[in-house]
């Protein structure tokens, strides 16, 4: 409901009161869309270090994707910061920068290329990858905007198209991260684990269970398989 107040004060600001700062470099729609974008990225770095799962390099490269939209939003050379970071953080620097993150992480993904090719096909097909997909599609169209002078207040519809892509990831980071994905992207169901673990216990079972009990016991398994799905 905030996203869409802001969206229709914003439509009526620029068409009715003719307020164009609001979508003008540095102005309020920026600022936001950077506020969003580096939510974002904080929340879906976080799992790589507190969790343990088997997408953490999904969830690393989106959280280094929002960096790259953060900094393309922000002119990090007019901040008043040290040297060192507006050099790392625009221009060369910066694409330098995100160039070595993503071939660092699609080298380590070849590692163990079969895994990962299974994580990204079950999370391009959930709910959080329809998304994600949505949200590209979105920025897309705002990149087309940009460059269209003839509609009127274009960089308006730009950056709301961007302000729309950006709160749809947000979103997603929010659901995704919070999900431990460990059994859904290994191709495993959490019973089926389960029932797994159970008889591998079974085979160590000592034999003076006596052969009723070791009979009856892959049955029970399966039941309490069955209960958790």
């Amino acid at each position: 409901m905030i996203f869409l107040g802001l969206l229709f004060w914003s439509s009526y600001s620029v068409y009715v009161l003719n307020k164009t700062s609001i979508y003008a470099e540095n102005g309020l729609l920026e600022n936001i869309q950077v506020f969003t974008i580096a939510i974002a990225c904080l929340v879906l770095f976080l799992p790589v270090v507190y969790q343990k799962r088997t997408d953490k390099l999904i969830l690393l490269f989106f959280s280094f994707l929002c960096l790259s939209f953060a900094l393309r939003e922000v002119d990090v050379e007019d901040l008043n910061i040290p040297s060192v970071l507006k050099y790392i953080g625009s221009g060369i620097g910066r694409n330098v920068l995100l160039a070595a993150g993503f071939v660092t992480m699609f080298s380590y993904a070849m590692f163990n290329i079969t895994h990962y090719k299974n994580v990204l096909s079950s999370f391009l097909v959930s709910k959080e990858g329809g998304w994600i997909i949505t949200a590209g599609v979105l920025l897309c169209i705002g990149e087309v905007f940009e460059n269209m002078s003839f509609v009127s207040h274009h960089v308006l519809l730009e950056e709301l198209l961007e302000l729309s892509g950006y709160v749809l990831i947000l979103l997603v980071s929010f659901t995704y991260s919070r999900n431990s994905t460990t059994r859904r992207f290994s191709g495993y169901s959490k019973s089926s684990i389960l029932l797994h673990a159970q008889k591998a216990r079974l085979f160590r079972m000592p034999l003076s269970l006596g052969v009723t009990h070791r009979r009856t016991l892959p049955q029970t398994c399966t039941k309490t398989a069955d209960k958790l799905k």
